[in-house]
């Protein structure tokens, strides 16, 4: 028996050493503060990390984010080489399972490091973050801390010797927590410090002191109907009043109140309309009500003009630069700066007010408008920034349009993403990065199924003037596409059958490289087609991008030219769409006429491809005509109509697609001074599908020969401005015309005989 007691005691000598082994190797390693500092950067990454996926968007996530990118760059050497000295001093014996989770947490620890390295790449310097890769990070970082909590769990609880763990070593690891629980202090710490050290960007603003509330302090941006989200302010309000009224009565109120949203009265008078039959209100109690919510909106209810602007910034830095290039000549980029629009604007503020610009604001100027710039103490009635016009940053913050038109749509500041709003390269580098890495607040804000519909666009595209601007006429239509759409052939009740304005107006472009490539809301399209809609918004004005020399407008021009006349092919439509030109031009008439003989000319014009009336627009400027010349055969000109004079007015009895309305003293508007518009004593426009005959006779001279040909040319031409209107607005001595393109054509030719 004695021998077994020796072997059983040398046994159990040999595996004290060797736990003594393990203790001189464990508890310098838990102790060391390069593991502490290791436990603390991989806390904190994994804490971060998550946290981006569970708190909703904010500062202190995004300072997060910035933190956990360089910490996670930076602890690429410090992790190794732990990870390496780890290896050594553990290495050998039996293979276990603390070893396999060692193991397997590398592993993934490593695809972690090569997958957010790539993140923090395209982060900096791609177009779009790849979601393959962003999602293999995630996975990887998730399971790697589930696998290394086990590993460390497995350890502290595993027993050591027949006593249990050794004092040093439980020291070592309560050293190591307060370590690494000290580390992460640290870097959160630093978190909350760049959090308390921002310098929070102003959005909302304060309207002047001398601010005009002519329309009434509850409408600031009347007689526009746009207005800037007021939902907050709206349910203070209602809050205030139901406090006056008894339990009962208040659901009634409320529900009353929700349901009266007319665009051209403001909510005080919803309020004395939604508490009619409910028990009076003490008339000063209310009035008071009425005086703090007036005074909180004009503290509080404006835009400043930076947050609505900086559409360059969207075009940076690998972004948005395909649609920020095709968007710097267009209508919606020039709409403010249009030296048109300007010119009527001057002329309005001395026949009306500076308050009244507000009317043409929503649409043509948004910027100055919600920036309280619309007004007689502001000169130019401008803000910095507005002569980016309907700047990327209007139109897409954008939260509620409706039909009713002069500029129904309620716009939403989104919240903005660090240093978003500050200048200089570090600040656009980091929020640029920010926005890739962490786009969900970017697409929420920016993209909505709202702007993919017609009635988006009907918001603007649809007027009428009323007696806020022209004082005691009341209700005048002006120019109206969206309905114009929406009683034409291209209107069907499923979208899919429609041909809708974007389709026409934001062709589809392919190969592109932009991030908003692709759209799983469009029923013609997919998330993966490698296509955007254009926006150049492609319209009729080929003359205010030349004049005022945009960037692009050569190719601009060009292309607006060609989607006049219809050359440019829309395949993704052609099957519901009509070929050729946009506007048909035939020639009527014998093929063969007798010289002194008057001959019957007629000439139709069909409206072939345009979704609404042709011409539309500002119909008392805008001008199109039928142009007829006659030649013989040695080129000898018998007869036009429809021909420009040295001082470019149409002559030669053409016929004029137009509309000339009249003021209350029966006068032509011929400025564009809507305002005083009571009706049209003339129009005449081609709605879609629609043609018109003209009979245009002209009589053959006695001298042209027999057997000669006559050759007879039929032109559509087309201009934005008419002279007299130029002439009324610059002046008749600066001569300035627009430039006219040929938007159909056609030829034909007959013979003479006795």
């Amino acid at each position: 028996m004695e021998p077994s007691n020796n072997s059983s005691s040398n046994s159990q000598n040999k595996s004290a050493k060797k736990d003594n082994r393990k203790l001189d190797r464990a508890i310098p390693e838990w102790r060391s503060k390069l593991t502490g500092l290791t436990g603390a950067l991989l806390l904190f990454e994994i804490v971060t990390g998550l946290t981006l996926y569970l708190l909703p968007f904010g500062r202190l996530n995004q300072f997060g984010l910035l933190l956990h990118t360089v910490l996670g760059v930076a602890m690429i050497l410090p992790i190794v080489w732990y990870s390496y000295t780890h290896w050594l001093k553990r290495k050998g014996g039996n293979f276990s399972h603390f070893q396999l989770l060692g193991y397997l947490s590398l592993v993934l620890l490593l695809v972690s490091f090569v997958s957010g390295s790539v993140v923090t790449w395209q982060g900096l310097t791609a177009e779009r973050l790849d979601m393959i890769w962003d999602l293999l990070h995630l996975i990887s970082s998730l399971v790697f801390s589930i696998f290394v909590l086990l590993h460390l769990t497995t350890l502290i609880f595993r027993k050591l010797g027949r006593l249990g763990p050794a004092p040093g070593l439980v020291e070592a690891r309560r050293r190591f927590y307060l370590n690494m629980l000290l580390g992460f202090a640290v870097f959160a710490g630093l978190c909350l410090l760049a959090l308390w050290t921002y310098p929070t960007p102003q959005i909302h603003k304060s309207f002047a002191e001398d601010y005009n509330w002519r329309f009434g302090k509850d409408r600031p941006f009347a007689p526009s109907f746009a207005k800037i989200d007021d939902t907050e302010i709206q349910l203070h309000l209602q809050q205030k009043v139901s406090a006056l009224l008894p339990a009962n009565e208040v659901g009634l109120f409320q529900q009353k109140f929700s349901k009266l949203q007319a665009p051209d009265v403001g909510m005080f008078s919803n309020i004395k309309e939604s508490l009619k039959g409910l028990t009076a209100l003490n008339e000063k109690k209310l009035e008071q009500i009425f005086d703090e919510t007036a005074q909180e909106i004009q503290a509080n209810g404006a835009l400043t003009a930076k947050a609505m602007a900086g559409s360059a910034s969207c075009g940076s830095s690998n972004c948005h630069s395909q649609i920020y290039q095709e968007w710097l000549p267009s209508a919606h980029r020039y709409s403010s700066m249009d030296d048109m629009f300007q010119e009527v604007q001057k002329l309005m503020v001395q026949e009306t007010s500076a308050e009244h610009t507000r009317y043409c604001a929503g649409c043509h100027d948004p910027i100055s408008l919600f920036s309280g710039a619309k007004n007689s103490s502001n000169i130019t009635l401008s803000a910095q920034g507005a002569d980016e016009g309907a700047s990327c940053m209007v139109c897409h913050s954008i939260v509620q349009a409706d039909i009713q038109g002069n500029g129904n749509y309620t716009l939403k500041a989104p919240q903005r993403y660090l240093y978003e709003l500050a200048e200089g390269d570090w600040a656009k580098t980091i929020s640029d990065f920010l926005i890739r890495t962490y786009p969900q607040q970017h697409l929420q804000s920016f993209s909505r199924a709202l702007y993919k519909t017609p009635e988006f666009c009907g918001a603007c595209h649809k007027q009428y003037l009323d007696v806020e601007v022209n004082t005691d006429i009341g209700k005048v239509q002006g120019q109206n596409q969206y309905d114009n759409w929406k009683n034409s052939r291209w209107y069907k009740e499923k979208t899919e059958d429609s041909t809708t304005c974007r389709e026409c107006h934001m062709l589809l472009v392919g190969n592109s490289k932009d991030p908003a490539r692709g759209d799983v809301l469009d029923y013609n399209r997919s998330k993966d087609d490698g296509k955007h809609r254009s926006h150049r918004t492609l319209g009729t004005n080929q003359y205010i991008p030349a004049l005022h020399k945009l960037e692009g407008q050569k190719l601009h021009t060009e292309l607006t030219e060609k989607w006049m006349r219809g050359e440019i092919e829309i395949p993704e439509i052609a099957h519901k769409w009509t070929a050729g030109s946009a506007l048909r031009v035939e020639i009527k008439v014998d093929d063969q006429v007798q010289a002194g003989q008057e001959v019957d000319l007629r000439v139709r014009i069909l409206n072939n491809k345009a979704g609404h009336d042709f011409p539309t627009g500002p119909m008392d400027m805008i001008q199109a005509w039928i142009e007829v010349e006659v030649s013989d055969d040695k080129g000898e000109v018998i007869y036009h109509g429809g021909y420009l004079d040295d001082k470019g007015f149409v002559q030669g009895l053409p016929v004029i697609y137009r509309a000339d309305g009249f003021d209350r003293k029966g006068q032509l508007i011929d400025r564009h001074n809507l305002w005083d518009l009571v009706g049209a004593s003339y129009k005449r426009t081609l709605f879609p599908g629609m043609s018109d005959s003209i009979k245009m006779p002209f009589t053959v001279p006695e001298s042209v020969g027999i057997k000669q040909k006559l050759n007879i040319k039929v032109k559509l031409q087309y201009r934005k401005a008419n002279p007299e209107f130029l002439d009324r607005v610059y002046g008749e001595d600066k001569q300035i015309r627009t430039p006219v393109t040929t938007i159909g054509q056609a030829e034909k030719s007959i013979g003479i005989v006795e």
